[in-house]
């Protein structure tokens, strides 16, 4: 399997050679937990095709998906060389291939590689960047606005543009009804942009088209993580 996953990507070759046989690749089927809040951390995953859905719970039973995270990042890296315990529940939204680790081997090649250290935080910068957008986009745009960021997201984590995503799986993590959603989604098909089929997803059609819809949250986003990493290299280069 490619080394596709951003983090994995950044390792000194040197320290990947050492580290390889530790990360085992996996393929997991949507709708898989891989961690609920609480669990501790045993294993590291960094997808490289699949889509993980970071989920949030409340004290009575109640859910809500607030992030999807793809090959730009991982489940537990952060965590395994902090508290080492998840707070959030990681669900593969789609299906695809993951690189895993032990904790244990991790925080080793973590502790060796400044290179996988920087990546780390640089990522744990911008998933809070994300949030804080999202959070904004959630009480200043309207759903089919929202909806369309959510897909593109979506395409550029996982790398495709066919998404085996719900609409249920949409309204939880864009916090608004599943009718809502539908007929959102009904808006962008006679647009052209999409196409759905209720058993295999959403299909996006016009890549341009749907970037026109979406909000300026996705414009905001992406120099946020320009800024990031401008201000990281500026950090190394002192």
């Amino acid at each position: 399997m490619p080394r596709r996953n951003a983090l994995i990507a950044s390792i000194e070759p040197e320290l990947w050679a050492q580290f390889h046989d530790h990360f085992k690749p996996m393929e997991f089927e949507g709708g898989r937990d891989l961690h609920r809040p609480g669990d501790e951390i045993n294993l590291v995953q960094f997808p490289t095709t699949a889509l993980i859905a970071l989920g949030v719970e409340t004290v009575a039973g109640e859910s809500v998906k607030v992030a999807l995270l793809g090959h730009e990042g991982a489940v537990g890296a952060f965590e395994a060389c902090g508290s080492r315990q998840i707070s959030y529940r990681a669900t593969v939204q789609f299906g695809g291939l993951v690189w895993q680790s032990p904790a244990q081997s991790y925080r080793a090649l973590y502790e060796a590689s400044a290179s996988l250290r920087s990546a780390v935080h640089r990522h744990m910068e911008s998933l809070l960047a994300e949030a804080r957008q999202h959070a904004a986009c959630n009480a200043l745009h309207g759903v089919e606005n929202r909806l369309a960021r959510t897909l593109l997201d979506a395409c550029d984590k996982s790398d495709s543009l066919k998404l085996p995503i719900t609409q249920q799986a949409l309204s939880e993590l864009l916090g608004v009804q599943r009718t809502t959603i539908a007929a959102a989604m009904a808006s962008l098909q006679r647009d052209g942009s999409i196409r759905t089929d209720r058993g295999r997803g959403v299909e996006v059609l016009d890549y341009k088209a749907l970037e026109a819809v979406t909000c300026s949250c996705r414009d905001s986003l992406a120099f946020a993580r320009h800024d990031i990493e401008s201000r990281r290299a500026e950090t190394c280069a002192s």
